[in-house]
């Protein structure tokens, strides 16, 4: 009969475990340089490609900046007249006295005297009568009309009973107020005449 040999496993398990740590350390080299190697392509690849968006952006920016920028062409016809528009200015600190003139013909251009520096004198002349009439109201109403159409400032309502009367101008000599008695006539006044008074003469 044949002997069975008898194992001892006191041995075999120590023997078995250390080999096994053996194999365990050679795998952990191995996957530790495997992951040292996916770490270091992963860390090259990334650094290219962030330089080379580094480098493209400032390539895009330089041809931006060389390239030159152009408008768009206005599309808007400027066709405003402003002409109608235009101001004309004047010196504010120029201040027009008045001009005096001695032509009786115009009566737009009556001279407009100064009574601070005038001396007035009553004499026998002429005036132009406009209206006689027994109503107040109704001379007062045609010597503001006669005002407002010939902007004459010698003009009078004189009472002598039993009318009042409106006159207009202080002339010296007949022709003066055939003149003026004539423009008035123009200017719708028809019952118009020269009559002899006392007049204001300024000297």
């Amino acid at each position: 009969m044949n002997k069975c040999k008898t194992i001892n496993y006191k041995f075999v398990f120590p023997k078995i475990f250390l080999y096994f740590l053996i194999l365990l350390r050679k795998f952990m080299r191995k996957f530790t340089l495997i992951f040292l190697y996916l770490i270091t392509v992963v860390l090259i690849t990334s650094c290219g490609s962030s330089i080379d968006s580094t480098d493209n952006r400032y390539k895009r920016e330089a041809v931006a900046a060389t390239v030159p920028q152009t408008k768009p062409a206005s599309t808007l016809i400027e066709d405003f007249d402003f002409t109608p528009f235009f101001l004309e200015l004047k010196d504010e600190k120029t201040k027009r006295i008045g001009t005096v003139s001695n032509d009786d013909e115009l009566w737009w251009n009556y001279t407009q005297r100064d009574l601070l520096q005038k001396v007035t004198i009553r004499k026998p002349g002429y005036r132009v009568q406009v209206l006689a009439t027994d109503d107040l109201d109704e001379a007062q109403q045609m010597r503001s009309d006669v005002y407002f159409r010939t902007n004459k400032n010698e003009i009078y309502v004189t009472y002598q009973p039993p009318l009042y009367k409106v006159k207009v101008g202080d002339y010296e000599t007949p022709s003066g107020a055939n003149n003026l008695a004539f423009k008035l006539n123009q200017l719708g006044f028809s019952t118009t005449q020269v009559v002899a008074d006392t007049v204001n003469i300024q000297k």
